[in-house]
């Protein structure tokens, strides 16, 4: 099974469940357990407002992969010519160390008015 969805959303914390929320069926589907579904939905939380920073408006790009048994995110942030467009900002060592516990791989950039995050989790259990 090879999925993606792409989900693209106004800068408004109350719409930032439905990366939750997608990322938790995503996961739900390529047969992840309850509490690695958990973990992903913390983990997208952490990625998406690492990424949204202090931002007032713009537009939230989401790209979710699942492929076999690794569920990719990406979360991007394109400024609607904010001046802090190109600043992420550094998380804190909470949010950071959540994330290491969280996920497999994850990493963040930023420039040209985008900033972008992304994550990659692992299923535990692989069925052969």
């Amino acid at each position: 099974m090879s999925d993606t969805v792409a989900l693209s959303l106004p800068v408004r914390s109350e719409l930032l469940v439905l990366a939750r929320i997608t990322a938790a069926t995503m996961a739900s589907r390529a047969d992840f357990d309850i509490e690695e579904i958990e973990d992903l939905r913390l983990a997208v939380d952490e990625l998406c407002l690492s990424v949204v920073g202090g931002a007032r408006s713009g537009t939230v790009r989401l790209e979710f992969s699942v492929d076999e048994a690794t569920i990719s995110i990406t979360c991007e942030l394109e400024s609607d010519g904010e001046p802090d467009g190109d600043a992420p900002g550094e998380p804190d060592d909470l949010s950071i160390r959540l994330i290491e516990a969280l996920v497999d791989e994850h990493g963040r950039n930023a420039g040209h008015g985008r900033r972008r995050a992304w994550l990659s989790k692992r299923r535990s259990r692989v069925e052969h």
